[in-house]
């Protein structure tokens, strides 16, 4: 799913949504992070996006901690915009993703999100059709 569909799903969860198109775009714009051409990456959500998700929708989000001494930098939310196919809320110590299988991926990595991110560009070296 892109951001633009995911964006359609949820607004059906809001109890005033009268099938108003302007909502969906209102919505779009205020949920996503980025708002790149590119639906089909870029999935962070701003805080209003978080709220809606958790609260509104009720979607289950799975909570990852940093490890303490791992300080965010652009190169790592980069990576995570490029490699994360799925909404997810980024804090300074956690990310909560709404995927279980990015989670996973994840805790394997400890939570280290330069890990993550170098072995993620590595694979796509590696096999760059994927």
């Amino acid at each position: 799913m892109n951001k633009l569909e995911i964006t359609k799903k949820l607004v059906e969860f809001d109890e005033v949504w009268d099938g108003d198109p302007k909502k969906v775009a209102m919505l779009h714009k205020t949920c996503w992070a980025s708002w790149r051409r590119d639906q089909n990456k870029h999935f962070r959500l701003t805080d209003q996006g978080f709220d809606y998700f958790k609260n509104t929708a009720q979607i289950k989000f799975y909570d990852i901690r940093f490890p303490a001494d791992l300080i965010l930098t652009n190169k790592m939310v980069i990576d995570l915009d490029k490699f994360i196919d799925c909404p997810y809320y980024l804090t300074s110590n956690s990310i909560m993703l709404t995927s279980e299988k990015a989670a996973l991926q994840l805790i394997l990595f400890d939570g280290d999100l330069s890990k993550f991110g170098r072995a993620k560009r590595e694979s796509k070296l590696r096999n760059p059709k994927k």
